[in-house]
């Protein structure tokens, strides 16, 4: 498994920018139809747009996507689909009332209340065409304008008959930008894609003993616009390329086990090449085969050391979205565990420091896919060190305030609602230990409990009919550890499989032997954007670990056709 298996959402890339002045605004204008459509109909809805005897809105924002897309898919060596386009799509957020307090973070209006209304954007032209981008912006404008009206007068009269107290702003006030890169005429040709997806499943024919296996091969380019009545104009231009393999296995004994390998990079250049994905696709099959082949484990209680792969995509689940901050919408309630709660308190041990720099193009040599400059409110990247030798010090935040953090840290993500989200998360060690030494301790751990071997987790993957252990990190599963190792104290490791984690929790993570020198690095996407998560090996005190107790299929009563015997013989 290489990474998490990507959505198909741009990372928008910063290569450099051409202005950063008004100036550079005004000539942007007279050559960029889209960008001057989004300023004059923003500035005629600033002037104009008001409902008798309602309050005009004292911000306006649009954010739009302008891209192309390819796709191709196939299964053992034969095209399956293969799909391209263009579209373009608006959001717009239409906020009456103050910084203070507006129409959002509203829970008694429902899902759509929390963010302002029932949501505002269309589809817009994708035809360079002035009047037609202006008419798409106008309607979609004055209809989330009606909406976000009539739940601030709700929001009113419920805090009205409620005790509130200390409530923070309900929006950030924020520098304006003015940024512009070179506005991308992106052209994707899908054949190259198609190539490599063929090339790839063909792979398969050769492992009768994979009883299903999926190669998928996307790629994304574009413009992002993003204008404000606060003055940001921004336009940023990327393009990303992935590559995802997925194979599922099936045991004697009815136990199916899947797999998922993906890779990403900013151009399809910039991916491995076609023999390296080979290679790394025979480890990923070759691995199945001999878990599939595995006895598995009963039962277990002790120490438990992950590989740095599976340590992150933990670590990932754990604690991503537990350090977004923000203020609980009103009507609501906070949980007892929010981290707002705990800030200068331990959550990790002493030695462990984490910090989310999304200015980060690289991380430890892999291309850092979570990388952005501005993010989706125009706000500017910062590193944000969120732990500190263990102590909780900081919160991630996008432009929804809280009762400790009053202004953004440029996490606003996502294209559709820009809430709160990691960019680059980065955990590090003080004196991190290599694998070696690791799994010593391992060994040692173990033999203070008495025990028999402790256990290592290389991978996760998924069991059929398991809860996935997070379906935003491995889009191909996760629910259980996939390579799981008895590991004997002479050193010897026995592979064995279908166990699942009963529960990693804070305290679990709080109470870590220790961690490895060296991290690995995943890049994810999800409907909030694409984010990188990276850390090392971690050696937990105890975790209990129980065989997977379901009732599985029959395997199929006809081998794989490729297990056929050849006639003559």
């Amino acid at each position: 498994m290489k990474s998490i298996v990507a959505a198909i959402l741009v990372t928008w890339s910063i290569p450099h920018a051409l202005a950063g002045a008004e100036q550079g605004l005004e000539q942007e204008l007279k050559q960029d139809v889209v960008l001057r459509a989004l300023v004059d109909e923003l500035e005629r809805g600033k002037a104009g747009l008001k409902l008798q005897d309602l309050q005009r809105p004292y911000f306006i924002e649009y954010a739009l996507v302008d891209g192309v897309y390819a796709m191709a898919e196939a299964d053992m060596g034969a095209p399956a689909s293969r799909d391209e386009g263009r579209s373009r799509r608006l959001r717009t957020d239409v906020r009456v009332g103050s910084y203070e307090l507006d129409n959002t973070n509203f829970s008694g209006g429902g899902f759509w209340g929390r963010y302002g209304g029932r949501g505002g954007g269309a589809a817009m032209p994708i035809e360079d065409d002035y009047t037609a981008i202006r008419q798409a912006i106008w309607w979609a404008t004055d209809r989330q304008y009606k909406d976000v009206i009539e739940t601030f007068a709700q929001k009113e009269a419920f805090m009205e008959s409620k005790m509130i107290e200390d409530k923070p702003n309900d929006f950030s006030r924020e520098s304006p930008v003015v940024y512009f890169e070179e506005r991308s005429q992106a052209v994707i040709d899908p054949t190259p894609l198609e190539e490599l997806a063929v090339g790839l499943s063909a792979l398969f024919r050769s492992y009768p003993q994979i009883q299903n296996s999926h190669v998928s091969v996307q790629g994304v380019a574009g413009n992002k616009y993003l204008v404000n009545t606060e003055g940001t104009h921004l336009r940023t231009a990327g393009s990303r390329f992935s590559v995802s393999v997925t194979a599922t296995v099936q045991a004697d004994d009815g136990m199916k086990l899947s797999d998922t390998m993906s890779v990403h990079g900013k151009t399809l250049e910039e991916l491995p090449s076609h023999d390296e994905l080979a290679q790394d696709c025979r480890k990923m099959i070759e691995q199945l085969i001999a878990i599939k082949n595995a006895p598995t484990l009963e039962s277990y209680s002790g120490p438990v050391l992950f590989d740095a792969e599976a340590a992150a995509a933990i670590f990932a689940r754990t604690f991503a979205d537990e350090f977004a901050g923000g203020q609980r919408p009103v009507g609501s309630r906070s949980a007892p565990d929010d981290f707002e709660k705990k800030l200068t308190r331990r959550i990790l041990p002493r030695f462990l420091n984490v910090v989310d720099d999304p200015t980060q193009e690289f991380i430890a040599g892999v291309r850092a896919m979570g990388h952005y400059v501005y993010d989706d409110q125009g706000v500017k990247a910062q590193p944000v060190n969120l732990v500190e030798q263990g102590r909780l010090k900081a919160l991630l935040m996008s432009r929804n305030p809280s009762k400790a953090f009053g202004k953004s840290t440029g996490h606003g993500r996502g294209l559709f609602r820009p809430r709160c989200s990691i960019g680059c998360l980065i955990v590090a060690a003080d004196d991190g230990e290599d694998s070696e030494t690791l799994k010593k301790e391992l060994i040692e751990a173990c033999a203070e409990e008495g025990l028999e071997y402790g256990i290592r987790i290389a991978t996760l993957g998924s069991i059929e009919g398991g809860e996935r252990y997070s379906r935003y990190y491995r889009s191909g599963g996760g629910s259980a550890p996939l390579a799981i190792y008895k590991v004997y104290p002479d050193g010897r490791e026995e592979l064995v499989r279908g166990a699942e984690i009963a529960r990693i929790d804070i305290k679990a993570f709080k109470r870590m032997l220790a961690v490895g020198d060296t991290p690995y690095v995943f890049n994810r996407t999800s409907w909030s954007g694409a984010s990188t998560v990276s850390a090392p090996a971690m050696l937990f005190e105890e975790l209990d670990l129980a065989k997977a107790d379901r009732d599985f299929d029959k395997p199929p009563i006809l081998p794989h056709p490729l297990a056929r015997p050849k006639p003559g013989k």
